[in-house]
């Protein structure tokens, strides 16, 4: 596997972000360092708890990732309302956050990386027009929010190398050589707000399952119980959103590391989020990309182009009769009873039952708060 999260400790040792472990495993044994396998339950549920306190003590809110937000406040003491904001989170589910406040998002950005770094901040970093030019020209280029790695090259190369470098650029040279979405950037950095706070989350244009296999896979049935087990997950996922596919991405990863892979475009004869067809397609796909001889570390399947459920183009000749209604039916009382009585209750054979090519998570860190038989036990 590789290395996706680390502790401030264990940026401090020096060791980096998307390095593979095995490179590293030695010295983290010399050092005493943890490691913890991937826990996407854990993540997922304490993530809902900490935005549900945000959205509870905010009149305005934007949930931008799974660990971070945009909340729009107007009160006389911004940073006591945070630090009474982020004693409540930590209170609450035990995350510790940091705040940047400030008149954009862009410098919002700004502010929550210096309250970040600095722990004489408390965890809260107000950027104003007092300290506002003394931050960004501390504040390297390549760190800004919506600067990626191409524009941050071009304009070290012109030198602008701070962000106070940036906003104080030229708009004709930015416009020309980073599109007006540069330079909205660049009027956010002087603290126009151009980047509105989205209260209500575009719905979503693809949605991906994917895992690395815990051994290499060299077999087209293993490959075969991957592919339609990471299908039925989109499929629940689709249905959850109240959105159909049009059409599916299915990828495989060649063993070993960094050695590339092979992948196909399936397009559905109608938008879909029935598991079987889905499933029915995956394995199609699967089919043909796989290669006698190689083995497999990884596959994964995106459904793209969404479109809602109940609103969209359909076929003139497509079967409107009641096969279509039993297909949701279906999938309805399957979503019910896996939500119920808990995740793969019913699941297509297709999927496999004992899947010895799954992700191995031998080190992962108990669910503790969304699996019965995983609550820790308290004795006194």
């Amino acid at each position: 596997g590789c290395i996706i999260a680390r502790s401030n400790e264990a940026k401090a040792l020096g060791i980096p972000m998307g390095a593979p472990l095995f490179e590293y495993r030695e010295f983290m044994n010399k050092h005493g360092v943890v490691v913890c396998s991937s826990n996407y339950a854990l993540y997922g549920d304490m993530s809902q708890r900490v935005m549900q306190v945000l959205e509870m003590n905010a009149p305005e809110i934007q949930v931008y990732s799974i660990d971070e937000s945009f909340l729009d406040f107007d009160v006389p003491n911004p940073t006591h309302e945070a630090q009474i904001l982020r004693t409540k989170v930590k209170q609450w589910t035990g995350i510790p956050v940091s705040v940047g406040i400030a008149a954009t998002k862009t410098l919002a950005k700004v502010a929550n990386h210096v309250a970040k770094k600095n722990p004489e901040f408390n965890g809260v970093f107000l950027l104003n027009e007092k300290n506002c030019e003394v931050t960004l020209k501390q504040f390297p280029v390549d760190g800004i929010w919506g600067v990626g790695q191409r524009y941050a090259e071009k304009l070290i190369k012109r030198g602008i190398k701070t962000a106070l470098d940036l906003r104080n650029a030229d708009d004709a040279w930015i416009k020309k050589n980073m599109t007006v979405v540069g330079l909205r950037t660049v009027w956010e950095l002087r603290g126009t707000s151009c980047i509105p706070l989205d209260e209500a989350p575009s719905a979503k244009q693809s949605i991906t399952s994917s895992r690395a296999f815990g051994r290499p896979i060299t077999e087209l049935c293993e490959l075969y119980e991957s592919v339609a087990s990471y299908a039925a997950r989109a499929a629940e996922k689709a249905r959850k959103e109240k959105r159909l596919a049009s059409s599916m991405y299915v990828f495989f990863v060649f063993h070993p590391f960094r050695s590339g892979g092979n992948s196909v475009k399936i397009t559905f004869p109608e938008p879909t989020a029935y598991t079987p067809e889905i499933i029915h397609y995956a394995k199609l796909a699967a089919r043909e990309i796989y290669r006698t001889g190689y083995s497999y570390r990884k596959a994964g399947i995106i459904l793209e182009e969404l479109v809602d459920e109940d609103s969209y183009q359909r076929d003139l000749f497509a079967n409107k009769g009641p096969l279509h209604d039993k297909q949701k039916q279906t999938m309805d009382l399957l979503d019910k009873m896996n939500r119920n009585f808990g995740k793969k209750t019913i699941h297509l054979a297709a999927e496999g039952v004992n899947k010895p090519w799954a992700m191995k998570q031998e080190q992962r860190s108990p669910r503790y708060t969304t699996r019965w038989d995983e609550i820790p036990t308290a004795k006194s």
